[in-house]
């Protein structure tokens, strides 16, 4: 199966404007510099993956796809996650993708085995979403789609339940995945609390940069 994953990225100034009152825009910037960093970091050690896209307005992240070998994908300005995918998976059926995998760039614990894990349960279905929940059953923080076009993404308010309406409205298996690493985001101040009280035995930079700024003890 020829698995594409797709990494939409705003514009580094735009992004995690509800940290703003523990973060100034710098740490902002550069959080999203390192969450980017990160997140293909874990996705190049994913064995499912035929390629990386990332699809962004911003120079920054151009650089940084660039570094790490992956795609990417210019828009003239943002236009919200499903424009961004919309663009991809232009790209990603003209590429002959199989299936594509939709990742945040903001999943702190994003790990690729997991991903791989996710691949596996749709690798025996010729039409189905696999899909990753926020841990707030709100958003959705993964989804697999086989193939690309099997339904549009509804990356707006209540984008859980969106999907797996979209997907049984039009006949398509659904497959769940839970897991804590990646429902686990980085929003509000109070993910980023408990962030730092997590136990995970991987520190990544992310981390790092959460714990270095202390964020526990802002309010």
């Amino acid at each position: 199966m020829k698995v594409f994953a797709i990494v939409p990225v705003k514009r580094f100034e735009n992004a995690k404007t509800r940290l703003s009152l523990m973060l100034s825009p710098e740490d902002r910037i550069f959080l999203s510099s390192v969450m980017l960093q990160e997140t293909l970091r874990a996705l190049a050690s994913c064995r499912h993956l035929e390629r990386i896209i990332v699809v962004s307005s911003d120079e920054r992240a151009k650089e940084l796809t660039a570094s790490a070998g992956a795609t990417y994908l210019h828009e003239e300005k943002d236009n919200g996650v499903n424009a961004a995918v919309e663009l991809a998976d232009r790209y990603s059926m003209s590429h002959h993708a199989d299936a594509t995998i939709v990742i945040p760039q903001d999943l702190p614990l994003l790990d690729a085995q997991e991903i791989s894990m996710a691949c596996d349960l749709a690798g025996g279905e010729d039409r189905c979403i696999v899909i990753c929940p926020s841990q707030r059953y709100d958003g959705t923080n993964m989804l697999l789609r086989k193939p690309p076009e099997i339904i549009r993404t509804s990356f707006d308010r209540n984008s859980y339940e969106n999907h797996i309406a979209a997907a049984k409205d039009s006949g398509v298996e659904v497959r769940l995945f839970l897991s804590k690493k990646l429902m686990l985001d980085i929003d509000t101040p109070d993910d980023a609390r408990m962030l730092v009280h997590d136990k995970s035995p991987t520190e990544n930079k992310v981390l790092a940069f959460i714990k270095q700024k202390d964020l526990k003890r802002t309010s």
